[in-house]
């Protein structure tokens, strides 16, 4: 799967969660997993979150979507923080 494809199914993913414990778990689960490509993922995410529009999504969706926003730009900025 291309790092596009990673980052689309995580985005589906983050529209199902309810709270930011499952958005962490889930964002941790994909950097173990995808331990060489992750930044590479997460620079996907970032792009594709960055272009969603908050009139498709509801409130808890944005706000998932936001936070795991801020995680991604510390793994990719700041790695040992992550």
């Amino acid at each position: 799967m291309t790092t596009d494809g990673h980052a689309l199914e995580i985005i589906a993913q983050l529209g199902t969660i309810t709270d930011y414990q499952q958005a962490d778990q889930l964002l941790a689960t994909v950097k173990k997993e995808h331990a060489a490509l992750y930044k590479e993922i997460f620079t996907s995410l970032q792009e594709k979150i960055e272009s969603l529009s908050p009139l498709e999504c509801n409130s808890l969706q944005w706000s998932i979507y936001r936070y795991a926003l801020m995680h991604v730009r510390k793994c990719t900025t700041m790695e040992p923080a992550c």
